[in-house]
This record gives structure tokens, sequence and C-alpha cells, in this order.
């Protein structure tokens, strides 16, 4: 088998669980770029004002992150909404919610007063003053991330579609048999 093919999950399993994540989890990070990419000035704001960068020295880090951060975000979110190269997909986000967190608590911890922005002016699920509840959400966003990330796409992805693995969906079975003489393992199969 192919180092890098995609597993084969159950079609139970990519409709009821893969696809729904992705779904989810992309609409998410389609949604919060959608926000912000109007107001890059206010997200730079946002940015600065969780002091993570000093931005006396480098207010040029502010700025890349401010207009890298929500085109990221919606591309790859869209990538797993269509499922194409959404392990890849998954991993970025995954990283920026990393981030995110280690953003979140270094406000957290240093007492500054800082708002969270993460979804441009709207606010999802919690407020908009940096608290646990970010934290939390974004905590809850990892666990699909990496559930995506191990797991692949799914069957009902673009990635499944362009794979085209062996018509044969049997060839990703285990053959114990095949291990102890190959030859004869292939013959039993054909």
């Amino acid at each position: 088998m192919n180092k890098n093919a995609i597993p084969q999950t159950s079609m139970i399993e990519s409709i009821l669980l893969q696809l729904p994540l992705r779904l989810f989890l992309g609409a998410v990070f389609v949604f919060a770029a959608y926000n912000k990419i109007p107001a890059i000035q206010s997200f730079a704001e946002a940015i600065k004002g969780f002091q993570v960068i000093d931005s006396e020295t480098h207010p040029e880090l502010i700025i890349i992150g401010a207009f890298v951060i929500p085109w990221f975000e919606l591309l790859a979110g869209l990538m797993l909404i269509l499922g194409l190269r959404a392990r890849s997909a998954a991993l970025g986000i995954g990283a920026l919610l990393g981030v995110f967190i280690y953003a979140l608590l270094y406000v957290i911890f240093t007492d500054v007063s800082a708002d969270c922005s993460c979804f441009g002016d709207e606010n999802f699920i919690c407020g908009s003053s940096v608290g646990w509840c970010q934290v939390i959400r974004n905590i809850v966003f990892l666990i699909p991330a990496t559930y995506l990330v191990l797991r692949g796409p799914g069957r009902v992805s673009i990635d499944q579609i362009m794979s085209k693995p062996d018509q044969n969906p049997d060839s990703y079975a285990y053959h114990p048999e095949s291990l102890s003489n190959p030859v004869d393992a292939d013959a039993s199969r054909a």
C-alpha cells in the first residue's frame, strides 16, 4: 500500500463523522476569515493588543499576521469543506489553533486586557474580552482538527475522488497469509 494513500474508512464513518467535522470546522474558519478580511486594520489592532509581539520593535510582524492569518483561515477552511488536501488543511488549522491558544494563555496569565477579535467584530460562543472561554473553544476546535489529521477526509471528499486507489476496496484489507508466502497469498486473492 502506498504510504501516502488515504486510509479507507467505512462509508458510515465518512458520512456521519468525517464529513460533518470537515464541514463544521471549515465553515467556522471561513466565517472567521470572512469577518476579518474586510477589517484588516481592526484585526491588526487586536493582534497588537495581545502584546505577544512587541509592536515597537516588530510592527511588520503584526501587519504580516493581520494579512496572512485571515487568508490562511479562508483557504484552509475551503479546503476542508471540499475535502481537498484536507489532512494538510486540518494540520494547518491545528497549528493555527495552537498559536491562538498560546496567545490567549499569554494574555490571561500576564493580565493584559485584550479583545479576542477571533471572528472579527462577531462573538462566536464567547464574549469579546479574552478569557478561558476562548481557550476552551479553541481546544474544542482542536479535537476535530486532530481527528481529521489522523483519519483523513473520508470517502466523501475530493481527496478520495482524486486518489482513485485500486478499484477493489479489498486491497486495503489485512491479509495475514501474505506475510508467510507472498506468492501463495497473491494467488489466493485472485
